[in-house]
């Protein structure tokens, strides 16, 4: 695959273009690309001419670029996130009439959980920041901490200091504990067999999740719920955890884990 002067490939400044899309700016001007990209006018050009050619993007409204569906086509076929969420939703729906709160599953991705479905509670008093396809840190969501919390030893320290690196001073819930600490938590989130997450989001919320057994080959996956804080008091975890379990074993299940 040819190389930019800067020795970039030419899937990584296609992946670069793709990343400057989001849920904030599902259409940009070309001149929107490329501050986002910092690449040059002529190479941003190129690339867009052929992205469009193999429907990757298209067109928007007022001289504006968008993903195209080729792409979400392409996604649909492999993914195990796609297959997990298929699986999922019918048990979720069951958490979310229990609950009458936000329900959500996702995978691990790097150092983020990548969220491949979610139901919304409308009536619930808490906003839901997770997004299909998004992304949040391991720590900040207690799926993300379900995860975390069966990865190995080396990965947690590793997880953990690039996170204090990149934490900021105003980030809900403070600073990230030492990492010690942090790890210490992890052991009893995996020996108890769910994990809680108060106030990393959103103040006045949190998030009560378990892990979900999957078969060989499929990445790591957990089942979440988020909450006010008044539904999450000790003597209602129990019930928050169990009505998760019920479900996360209809998951694996359906997932042929067992």
């Amino acid at each position: 695959m040819a190389n930019s002067a800067s020795g970039e490939s030419l899937i990584t400044r296609f992946d670069r273009v793709l990343d400057a899309f989001g849920p904030a700016r599902p259409e940009l001007t070309f001149r929107e690309i490329c501050a986002a990209t910092g690449l040059p006018s002529s190479t941003v050009h190129r690339i867009l001419g052929d992205m469009k050619r193999a429907r990757w993007l298209e067109s928007g409204s007022a001289q504006t670029y968008r993903v195209g569906t080729r792409l979400w086509e392409l996604a649909s076929r492999a993914a195990s996130a796609e297959n997990l969420a298929a699986v999922a939703i019918p048990f979720m729906s069951d958490v979310h009439a229990v609950l009458r709160q936000h329900v959500h599953v996702g995978v691990i991705e790097g150092h983020d959980v990548l969220f491949a479905e979610r139901i919304a509670a409308s009536d619930s008093a808490v906003p839901l920041r997770s997004i299909v396809a998004g992304r949040l840190p391991l720590h900040r969501s207690a799926t993300g901490l379900a995860l975390l919390c069966h990865c190995s030893d080396e990965f947690i320290a590793q997880y953990h200091d690039a996170a204090a690196a990149r934490a900021v001073a105003d980030e809900p819930g403070g600073a990230l504990v030492g990492r010690e600490r942090f790890a210490a938590d992890l052991r009893v989130f995996a020996q108890r067999g769910y994990a809680i997450q108060r106030e990393r989001i959103d103040e006045g919320s949190g998030g009560v999740a378990v892990p979900l057994k999957v078969p060989p080959g499929h990445r790591a996956a957990a089942l979440g719920a988020v909450l006010p804080l008044s539904d999450m008091r000790d003597p209602d975890v129990s019930a928050i955890v169990q009505t998760l379990r019920v479900a996360g074993h209809g998951i694996s299940r359906a997932l042929g884990a067992f």
